[in-house]
């Protein structure tokens, strides 16, 4: 399909291909779009504390390359991704990347280029919580650890929300 051009999707619902304009003083920009992926922990009614993963809530672990393929269909080469790095990070030095693995060379062959969520709203249970002071350095390891596997990636959002994430952990104690 070229520039302008209509085409329908798989449901049958006719778009046109966005008009590919070169203009210097908004090449910059880029659109993007994302996918839930906050995995906060939560205290409940009985005082025991839950993680509420959004990615398995909304059925993304089991449906990712559709949910890739949606986003392809969408004319989207940009998507802000949370990976969930409270599954990732399993004790100092030590990662399971399995699904990380999966997903990113997924993203790339689709076109797709990624801004890479290192933390979104939530830590490992080992670590607790924001407040241990081992948090920078265990986090600093972690993100190098997670350029050197996968190079290709240029785009970061280190800790999502940062702000908020300081003001809740640091001014509430959460």
């Amino acid at each position: 399909m070229k520039n302008g051009e209509s085409e329908k999707n798989q449901a049958g619902v006719k778009y046109y291909a966005p008009e590919l304009r070169h203009n210097p003083k908004t090449q910059r920009f880029i659109f993007a779009t994302g996918i839930e992926c906050s995995y906060p922990t939560i205290e409940i009614a009985d005082g025991s504390v839950k993680r509420r993963d959004q990615m398995r809530e909304c059925g993304h672990y089991g449906r990712w390359r559709e949910d890739l393929r949606l986003v392809r269909e969408l004319g989207v080469g940009f998507l802000r991704y949370g990976v969930p790095y409270y599954q990732i990070h399993l004790a100092p030095g030590k990662y399971d990347w399995s699904f990380a693995d999966e997903v990113l060379p997924a993203m790339r062959e689709q076109r797709i280029v990624p801004i890479i969520d290192l933390c979104h709203f939530g830590v490992p249970d080992w670590i607790g919580n924001f407040q241990n002071p081992d948090f920078p350095r265990l986090f600093a390891d972690y993100a190098r650890a997670f350029a050197a596997r996968f190079p290709w990636i240029r785009f970061y959002t280190p800790v999502n929300e940062m702000y908020i994430a300081a003001e809740f952990s640091a001014y509430y104690g959460w």
